[in-house]
């Protein structure tokens, strides 16, 4: 079983550096041209299933994605997916890093972490045995590749826009082992050129 994880296309609060969380922003013209490029290296990778965050930029992405490997059943909608739940924070820069947390009202480490966790989990449970692809969040990727490699900080991990990592389940062992991390290999040299601004995050 292959668990393809993709983070969104580009929105352009992710140009502007802005916390986006769970605020609903769509993708912008790079997004939706960087979702082609995603479905189009999904294409041959006998796709059995789709599961998608139910925020915008997300769900864009994974119908670009539906479409380009022909899959015939609907897209899941899992707001177990979904990004942190930044609070108050939303919307404004990554420098505002600092703010206490507390009092934007951020969803804590302990429950986002468990949330992701669990989601992640039912989601290898219903599609056992077959390659499915999960679009979502960086934050989620980067604790679902946490969760697989035994790590405590998520945070010393970036997740691309339109990248796609891959995680292979053994079932006969039971375990989870990572075989592909933040690809962007899919996407333009322009593109590629231009993503380094993303090693700035939270």
């Amino acid at each position: 079983m292959h668990i393809y994880l993709v983070r969104h296309g580009e929105t352009d609060w992710n140009t502007r550096l802005l916390f986006q969380g769970q605020t609903d922003i769509p993708l912008n013209k790079t997004g939706i041209s960087q979702a082609r490029h995603i479905g189009a290296e999904l294409k041959c990778k006998n796709i059995g299933a789709i599961i998608s965050s139910d925020l915008s930029r997300a769900y864009l992405t994974a119908a670009e994605v539906k479409k380009a490997c022909g899959i015939q059943g609907a897209i899941e909608k899992n707001n177990g997916l979904r990004e942190r739940d930044y609070g108050a924070l939303e919307g404004k820069k990554y420098v505002m890093l600092g703010s206490p947390r507390a009092s934007c009202k951020v969803e804590s480490d302990k429950k986002f972490f468990a949330r992701v966790n669990r989601a992640f989990e039912d989601v290898l449970k219903k599609y056992k045995g077959k390659n499915i692809a999960v679009i979502t969040h960086g934050g989620v990727v980067r604790q679902i590749v946490s969760y697989v490699l035994g790590l405590k900080d998520y945070r010393k991990l970036r997740i691309y826009n339109a990248s796609i990592s891959e995680i292979f389940f053994d079932a006969d062992k039971k375990s989870l082992f990572l075989l592909l991390l933040n690809s962007v290999s899919h996407l333009s040299v322009k593109e590629r050129n231009s993503i380094e601004y993303h090693i700035k995050g939270v």
